[in-house]
């Protein structure tokens, strides 16, 4: 299912995470021993068991009350009223705007479980770029996350030094 979401809320969120020099793992990363602290060795971390330095900066796509973006930045990032996490709705899993469908979305997008899946920034970063002059989006299934990118520019041939082109 197609989602959108606020563009340049997207790249606030975006902004903060890579400004952060720590970063909140989300439930897979918690058990990656790639992310806990030197000496730790423990089958089942605490969240104080991570060095969040270890941690890369992107955003979490969360399923819960609708479905939404977040910085992953330590300290999070407050929204305009205080509240701990500054947050980028979908818009059609936005339960303010859509109280009466948005479970439905969000079970259709997001499976019926709630949790939070890991968007590294260098992925954002390119879906922020294909998707310029318009909204930002993303495909969001149960069983698969994607996001526009663009595919690179082959590089113009140029004729060697010294060397002229010229019609039979």
């Amino acid at each position: 299912m197609k989602l959108h979401f606020d563009r340049a809320l997207v790249a606030r969120l975006l902004a903060h995470a890579e400004a952060a020099t720590e970063h909140s793992p989300t439930l897979e990363q918690l058990y990656d021993p790639a992310f806990l602290k030197a000496g730790v060795t423990t089958r089942d971390p605490a969240p104080s068991d991570i060095d969040g330095t270890k941690v890369p900066a992107g955003l979490m796509l969360v399923g819960d009350q609708g479905i939404y973006l977040m910085s992953n930045g330590c300290p999070a990032l407050p929204d305009e009223n205080g509240k701990a996490n500054l947050v980028a709705y979908a818009v059609e899993a936005d339960p303010e705007k859509h109280p009466d469908d948005w479970s439905e979305v969000k079970a259709a997008a997001f499976g019926g479980d709630d949790g939070a899946e890991f968007l590294g920034a260098d992925a954002i970063r390119k879906a922020l770029e294909a998707t310029a002059g318009g909204r930002f989006w993303m495909n969001v299934s149960p069983s698969r996350i994607s996001t526009p990118y663009l595919a690179p520019r082959p590089k113009p041939k140029r004729a060697r030094p010294g060397v002229r082109k010229t019609c039979a």
